[in-house]
């Protein structure tokens, strides 16, 4: 594994345990486990409350140049799909926030044995919003 990649693993999984650890001080409920291990997908997804949460955090500032970096973050309208649109990862959080029923999922994706020699892992952000 690159450097470059190694980082950003070891980044992503810090940020998702913090993730984590905040959302699990006020609502045992609010952060649902993504989790799909034979497509090198995991992570969590936040209800509304902890998309706030993140958006007031320093968090989502100091994660933007990891994703600018090694990953994409997507903002997708629920009512309307086809005009989905990409942002930096703090535009996502702050898109979601400010949705009334707006949810943020973070993922990492981790290569798996079928993808290609060299591949590295890649972080997915989505701002689901009204």
């Amino acid at each position: 594994m690159h450097i470059r990649a190694a980082v950003a693993t070891l980044g992503i999984g810090a940020g998702l345990a913090a993730i984590a650890v905040s959302a699990g001080a006020g609502q045992a409920a609010a952060v649902t486990p993504l989790n799909i291990p034979e497509f090198g997908l995991y992570g969590v997804g936040l209800d509304h409350s902890e998309s706030v949460a993140l958006r007031n955090s320093p968090l989502p500032g100091l994660l933007d140049p990891l994703w600018r970096a090694n990953g994409v973050a997507i903002v997708i309208p629920l009512a309307d799909e086809e005009n989905a649109y990409y942002a930096d990862f703090s535009g996502a959080v702050a898109a979601s926030a400010a949705s009334p029923a707006g949810e943020v999922s973070v993922m990492l994706l981790l290569p798996t044995p079928t993808d290609a020699p060299g591949t590295n892992p890649a972080l997915l952000a989505f701002g689901f919003v009204e």
